[in-house]
């Protein structure tokens, strides 16, 4: 059975579940990539130098170009972030097992299906393909909710995520009297890092124990953040680091008690949460973010909160700051629910076991919340 995934440029967490596939399927798994990398991905320090034997870059030569899209029509599963659309279509209309793997299309919100440009968009992408055979990889539960209310892949929506690959051998955080609060990422408007300073200077001024405010990453509103956390006498207790690699970011996660989510309606997924919480990291994340909804119970493997008021997410830091023993039951609970659940190895058996299911005229054989669950 051949097993093709289609997107626009590698990265690490694809990787690992390319791998995942590749293990099971041997030469009958392929990863096309369609561009090179940007320089904003190589700033992050993204490595663009795979030469894993199921990678084709179809930009690469003529002949890559090619299989890529003969591997389009022949494979028996196709999955597909980034593809030519003229192709996916034929390839449905041939009735050929299809993913769309999508996040939410409306992060600026649903009143956009009003903009012919976005209207248009959809029919050519998603209206033309509705067919049995076409099905959707819901990447979060906002973009379920989005096609939901489209009416489009009725029935045939999935939950599905990223999926980074999962670390061994990590140590039980140390019970320290300072405990680290970490974000990593682009430091842009919609990532809301503005509200994490706020929330740490409430937390500060509101019976929190000691702690301290850890950022890493690069982006426009670096020196603005800087600005803020100067203004709220956080220069003390707050450090900016430039953006590392995401081994170095790991080793961070390693090293912090509390990793922070705050990012608004515009983060897609949010793969950061996957390796904060495989990295036994009491997790507190936004629920407007992609992944929240999915990967959080609040209460029981993290915390989530649903306002852009820095208070409450400040009562929660505080909350979390002070109980050492709730941060690490919260990031024993965090591990295992992403390294059960969400790792490479189980999202990668689950598709195939729901390709298998769907070919027989089946539904999803899970129903637990996890990859390959109805949405």
């Amino acid at each position: 059975m051949q097993l093709t995934f289609f997107t626009n440029i590698p990265n690490h967490y694809q990787v690992a579940l390319s791998q995942a596939w590749s293990n099971i399927l041997g030469a009958q798994y392929s990863m096309v990539c369609w561009e090179k990398s940007i320089d904003e991905y190589n700033r992050l320090g993204w490595r663009q130098d795979y030469t894993y034997n199921w990678l084709i870059n179809a930009w690469e030569n003529e002949h890559a170009y090619r299989r890529a899209y003969d591997l389009i029509y022949s494979s028996n599963i196709v999955i597909w972030g980034y593809a030519p659309l003229k192709a996916i279509n034929r390839r449905v209309n041939r009735k050929r097992l299809t993913f769309c793997y999508h996040e939410r299309p409306f992060k600026r919100g649903r009143w956009r299906i009003l903009d012919p440009r976005v209207a248009g968009l959809i029919w050519n992408k998603y209206v033309k393909t509705n067919s049995e055979y076409h099905h959707l990889l819901a990447v979060g539960h906002h973009c379920a909710s989005d096609f939901h209310f489209l009416r489009l892949f009725n029935g045939r929506i999935w939950r599905w995520g990223y999926f980074p690959e999962v670390p061994q051998d990590i140590s039980v955080k140390d019970d320290t009297d300072c405990p680290t609060v970490l974000w990593a990422g682009r430091m842009i408007p919609w990532k809301r890092v503005d509200l994490l300073i706020r929330a740490v200077a409430w937390a500060r001024d509101n019976g929190a124990n000691t702690f301290r405010l850890k950022l890493i990453g690069y982006g426009p509103e670096r020196e603005k953040l800087q600005s803020l956390a100067n203004s709220l006498h956080l220069a003390d207790m707050c450090e900016f680091v430039e953006s590392q690699s995401p081994a170095r970011v790991g080793e961070a996660m390693d090293n912090a008690h509390i990793y922070v989510l705050p990012s608004d309606r515009n983060e897609g997924w949010g793969v950061v949460t996957n390796e904060a919480m495989l990295r036994n990291c009491c997790v507190i994340g936004n629920y407007a973010a992609g992944a929240i909804p999915w990967l959080l119970n609040d209460g029981v493997n993290g915390r989530v909160f649903r306002s852009d008021n820095p208070n409450e997410l400040g009562a929660i830091l505080r909350e979390c700051i002070n109980n050492p023993n709730l941060r690490s039951t919260f990031g024993a609970s965090a591990r295992a629910t992403s390294s059960n659940f969400w790792a490479p190895q189980v999202a990668a058996e689950r598709l195939l076991t729901l390709s298998e299911a769907l070919k027989a005229g089946l539904s999803s054989p899970y129903q637990d919340g996890g990859p390959c669950s109805p949405a």
